[in-house]
């Protein structure tokens, strides 16, 4: 194991996995319904169904979280199990990323972004979109946020320097994006997802041309890149298989099998892969030279965002 501790939003059952590899007394279920809070009313909580999905990290123990069902994010202290605000947002939020001093949440249902202050915890503006935003990228260096608009075949571009809004055209509909220097990767659906066909590829984006378009059979969930190389990592919902695909002089394919419904994915940018699996719940640890699984850990109901700390 590479890291100390692994957060795990269990969207199903509106609770937190913390799992702590070092000292494993201190991992624990954190309950969403019984936070504590001195200025909030927590009745807020009990009386609505939540779905956490995604989650970024704050100054040293705070955590925020999107609730895709509640329509809201929330600022939490893991160690106090306290929560330490709470904002209503747009309609299913998911995708969280955070910048600057402002934290930049898709809301996949409203068709916008919402833009937050992080130090206030309050909202700032709500910049409309394409149709169904479902991730959010920053360029760092360029100072761009990138937003994939998963019901239409493009991609917005928010600068940051002069807050103006571009687009990048597409013949797929993207839903998951990396961003590695001036290189963005695509993972996209092809004809709405009904033909059971996705999508690679790269698009330069100092000047939106596409380099690397692969077809894929089958739905992928999501995917991560090994920084540095040109190796993929490919979670399908469909037959439960890690497809890994390098490109070099030529493309290579090949899988490993996990079983159920893998979701959401994570490298921890050495040696191991991070899975959440929505219909066994848990969440797979596995060895990304060998595709070999070090061990399954059991989490809460319908896992999807994954938090290393």
């Amino acid at each position: 194991m590479n890291e100390d501790r692994i957060l795990v939003a269990n969207t199903g059952e509106d609770s937190l996995t913390l799992k702590d590899f070092k000292d494993d007394s201190k991992s624990k279920t954190i309950l969403l319904s019984k936070l504590t809070g001195k200025e909030i009313d927590n009745s807020i909580l009990e009386n609505s169904k939540l779905g956490p999905y995604d989650m970024i990290k704050g100054e040293g123990e705070n955590i925020y979280i999107t609730n895709s069902y509640d329509n809201s994010i929330m600022k939490i202290d893991l160690v106090s199990e306290e929560l330490l605000g709470f904002i209503k947002i747009g309609k299913n939020p998911t995708s969280i990323k955070k910048f600057q001093g402002k934290i930049y949440i898709a809301n996949s249902d409203s068709n916008s972004i919402s833009v937050v202050d992080e130090n206030t915890f309050s909202l700032i503006e709500d910049i409309s979109v394409g149709e169904r935003p479902t991730d959010i990228q920053i360029d760092e260096i360029g100072l761009k946020v990138f937003i994939a608009n998963g019901n239409c075949y493009t991609i917005n571009i928010l600068d940051l320097n002069n807050e103006k809004i571009s687009s990048i055209i597409l013949t797929k509909q993207p839903i998951k994006m990396i961003i590695e220097n001036n290189r963005l990767f695509i993972l996209s659906y092809k004809g709405n997802g009904t033909d059971n066909y996705s999508n690679l590829s790269e698009i330069e984006t100092e000047n939106n041309k596409t380099k690397i378009s692969i077809d894929l059979k089958g739905i992928y969930a999501n995917f991560v890149k090994i920084k540095g190389k040109d190796l993929f990592y490919l979670s399908n919902v469909e037959n439960g298989y890690i497809y890994r695909i390098s490109i070099g002089k030529e493309i290579n394919i090949s899988r490993f099998y996990l079983g159920g419904m893998p979701n959401n994915i994570k490298w921890n940018g050495k040696t191991n892969l991070y899975i959440t699996n929505i219909l066994d719940d848990n969440l797979s640890v596995i060895q990304e030279l060998n595709g070999l699984s070090i061990k399954n850990i059991r989490v809460g109901k319908e896992p999807n965002g994954i938090l290393l700390l």
